[in-house]
């Protein structure tokens, strides 16, 4: 939704004969990786099933070494609803990264750094099934990748070029290998306006069967900050409390943990209570996922209410903004928005 110049250049491409390897980026919830399936169930057709798949890098990162150990056997015996297609495939990865291992000489099991950089090239390298030449691999969440993973990355790519086209979804290009980037076409997924996101809604509801009022829906549009999903999830969460979706509702139920959170952070670093703040929005970025620029924003919003005189208000959206361009920019954007809070205290000074 909201993604017109995108669509246009996925639909010229997949009826050409041209296609490169990609770099899907934007915020959360823009369209990235249903727009990498759609692409992909359009160019592959018929061999879809077979020629596609799609990783997600922090969930390959996060896999239980020893669900990774058990063999395809093991798997077997348990019910379907206690195993997914990630751990099947894994079970496969961990044996070739251990042989791979055992063929050099090493003994030791294999880590995850291995494991990760296996799964990616074990799927380029082996052929295509059916006429098609081409398959398509699709890395969501891709940011998560190390430098010297994107570095096994590109020789990937340069290695199975003939075979394989890689679709990589990240929300930032900051951080990302020039050498990378320099093998990829780059589409930007730019939020959707309010009025797209409000028109959505609108037809999701009527569809469900829900009333909901105009205002609602614009409501709805301005507290998911571009995110379609944060919508539909506003939009059924509202849908439980009345018959009807109004204004009013969609406020109540729209406070979130992370709204809440930053509520929090932001009171602390007024007061002065650094250590505190930091380790909240420690807590924000890796314990609750979620993104710089998500709690960036909501810091914005939270900043705007509170009783800041013009001038001050002038100069603490100025630094939120630098250091929203600094995350943009920087590697580490914890270190950013810990500076952001140190900031905090200081402007709060300037009126007592």
């Amino acid at each position: 939704m909201g993604q017109d110049v995108v669509i246009d250049h996925l639909k010229n491409l997949s009826e050409s004969s041209v296609l490169p390897n990609m770099i899907f980026y934007g915020p959360p919830g823009t369209g990235k990786t249903a727009a990498a399936e759609i692409f992909s169930r359009a160019i592959l057709g018929s061999s879809y099933g077979a020629n596609f798949k799609s990783l997600n890098i922090r969930d390959i990162w996060d896999i239980s070494m020893t669900d990774a150990k058990r063999s395809v056997q093991d798997l077997a015996k348990l019910d379907r609803d206690k195993r997914s297609e990630l751990d099947e495939y894994m079970s496969i990865i961990y044996r070739e990264t251990q042989s791979a291992l055992k063929v050099k000489g090493n003994t030791r099991p294999p880590n995850r750094s291995q494991l990760l950089q296996e799964a990616i090239r074990f799927f380029a390298s082996t052929t295509t099934v059916t006429d098609e030449k081409i398959k398509i691999l699709v890395l969501d969440e891709a940011d998560a990748l190390t430098n010297s993973m994107q570095q096994a990355l590109r020789r990937t790519m340069e290695l199975y070029n003939e075979s394989c086209r890689f679709i990589l979804i990240t929300p930032t290009l900051a951080g990302w290998s020039p050498a990378v980037i320099s093998r990829c076409s780059v589409l930007t997924f730019p939020v959707p306006n309010d009025t797209v996101i409000a028109e959505y809604v609108t037809v999701i509801a009527k569809k469900e069967g829900v009333r909901i009022e105009s205002n609602a829906a614009q409501a709805i549009a301005r507290e998911c900050s571009g995110d379609l999903r944060r919508a539909l999830n506003l939009l059924q969460i509202a849908a439980t409390a009345s018959d009807t979706i109004s204004e009013d509702i969609v406020y109540a139920y729209s406070q979130t943990h992370l709204v809440a959170g930053v509520r929090e952070i932001v009171s602390l670093a007024i007061e002065g209570s650094f250590e505190p703040a930091r380790k909240k929005i420690r807590n924000l970025l890796a314990l609750d996922g979620y993104s710089p620029q998500e709690i960036l924003v909501e810091i914005e919003r939270d900043l705007v209410t509170r009783p800041f005189d013009p001038n001050t208000l002038r100069k603490v959206l100025s630094r939120v903004a630098e250091i929203d361009y600094r995350v943009t920019q920087g590697k580490n954007s914890f270190i950013h928005l810990t500076a952001l809070l140190a900031s905090l205290r200081e402007y709060a000074a300037e009126i007592v």
